[in-house]
């Protein structure tokens, strides 16, 4: 009871302070809209294997979305925290490091939430997006997505020492993903090569599967994406857990 008690705690502390951050809002709600519309505005009458432009795009850019959350609303954060010995007050407590991770976590799953929406409402006033065609699916890739992608960012930025370096690892991290996991453009453009080093990325599996299960076939029929994802969230969940520092000057 206390463990949980202390857990909620540390979500609403953390979602209180996150709303604080105007340009973290910014990047992290309006930011993926005014890209939507960027492409859209040069691709939205184009069909892309039987989708119109949103039913191709905004599931993709909720993948996107929910890196980009990981990545600097949860990993980055944590480096500040560390930095400003927010981690090391928190250390005298009796929480233990799995709640701080499950408390970043779940502030992180809400802000992603709030911004999938936005995207999602976005798309159905102005590209004509439906609602997936597999709903549950969906929300189940969507929950394999979280559990794969925040651990696999706190573990990436867990050795920054300060807010620089974790926003330097976070954006490169980001970028390359971005136009590597078939987001942005299709890989079909890709040389083969290119096709071939996609595969080894996180995002390129959440991608796949919020497409598939957006527009074609549940999620039993895409357990190469879902079983590479339990993967990750298994392996960046230890990882994450055994290389949490309090401090940045821990080894």
């Amino acid at each position: 009871m206390k463990v949980t008690r202390a857990l909620f705690r540390l979500t609403f502390m953390e979602i209180r302070l996150f709303l604080r951050e105007k340009e973290t809002v910014f990047w992290t709600f309006l930011f993926p809209v005014l890209i939507i519309w960027l492409f859209g505005s040069m691709f939205g009458d184009q069909t892309i294997d039987g989708q119109n432009f949103g039913e191709t795009y905004i599931p993709a850019w909720i993948g996107v979305n929910l890196l980009t959350t990981a990545l600097f609303g949860v990993g980055t954060i944590l480096t500040q925290y560390r930095k400003q010995g927010v981690l090391r007050r928190l250390r005298a407590t009796p929480i233990r490091p799995v709640t701080v991770l499950t408390a970043h976590l779940l502030q992180g799953a809400l802000t992603f939430l709030i911004g999938a929406l936005i995207l999602v409402g976005f798309g159905m006033a102005v590209y004509n997006l439906r609602l997936p065609q597999y709903p549950g699916s969906f929300m189940i890739a969507v929950g394999l997505a979280v559990f794969a992608l925040y651990p696999f960012a706190i573990f990436a930025t867990s050795f920054a020492k300060d807010n620089r370096t974790s926003a330097a690892i976070s954006s490169v991290l980001l970028n390359v993903m971005l136009f590597l996991s078939g987001a942005t453009f299709p890989l079909e453009m890709m040389p083969e090569f290119i096709r071939q080093v996609s595969k080894i990325l996180p995002l390129y599996y959440v991608v796949d599967l919020f497409q598939e299960t957006w527009n074609r076939s549940p999620l039993w029929e895409n357990t190469g994406s879902a079983g590479v994802l339990v993967g990750i969230a298994v392996v960046f969940t230890c990882l994450a857990s055994h290389f949490f520092r309090w401090t940045s000057r821990e080894p």
